[in-house]
């Protein structure tokens, strides 16, 4: 067997040596590189947890046109609307708790309240310390105790501003949020209340737990 013959078969076996190790490298480099490309999941679609004190004022027409106060205190949780294994959650569910004076008369409300996602600016960023603005529209039902308004829908927006960093803590770290509110009392639809609050808000995101 010539020289080069020899080289030729000592080249082919490494060749089939370091073949397959290539493959599987640039196959792990294209995973890495598709993973690194993904683009950040958002965590404020819905909540895994949420709780919050809130106060405010805005003006009643029931029975007559008069400034109103309140203050309250809010709890959400998520709802699995879907089946499944596992069950795929969708929206954050709150029931809030509120005392308010309307016409010079004092009252309390309980009220049940869909937390749907509308716009976040700016989207989902690599810095989970960097704030964005969460708006949520919250269509809801409730009845307030107190000789006035009685059973009443609820159509409120709420404006957050969020960091993955705190929606990701265990820790007691509190976000801002503004809440707009109309009621509509069952009664009367086209009287009711409008009410501005403000407040904080504790919250972890979907599936973070509590651990």
């Amino acid at each position: 067997m010539s020289c080069v013959a020899k080289w030729k078969k000592v080249y082919a076996r490494k060749l089939r040596l370091v073949l397959p190790l290539f493959l599987l490298f640039s196959s792990l480099q294209s995973a890495a590189q598709t993973a690194s490309s993904k683009p950040p999941e958002d965590l404020s679609n819905w909540l895994g947890l949420l709780e919050a004190v809130e106060a405010g004022g805005g003006w009643s027409t029931t029975p007559v046109l008069s400034p109103t106060a309140y203050g309250g205190v809010k709890l959400g949780l998520p709802v699995k609307l879907t089946p499944g294994n596992p069950p795929k959650t969708l929206y954050t569910f709150t029931l809030d708790l509120g005392y308010d004076r309307m016409a010079s008369r004092n009252g309390f409300s309980t009220e049940v309240s869909a937390m749907l996602p509308v716009y976040r600016f700016p989207g989902p960023q690599k810095d989970t310390s960097k704030n964005y603005l969460r708006i949520y529209a919250e269509p809801g039902a409730g009845y307030r105790a107190g000789g006035i308004l009685g059973g009443y829908a609820s159509a409120k927006v709420m404006m957050v501003l969020f960091s993955d960093l705190r929606l990701t803590s265990t820790q007691t770290k509190w976000s801002p949020f503004v809440e707009v509110q109309r009621r509509f009392p069952f009664s009367s639809p086209l009287q009711g209340d409008n009410r501005v609050a403000v407040g904080l808000m504790f919250a972890i995101c979907k599936e973070c737990g509590l651990d």
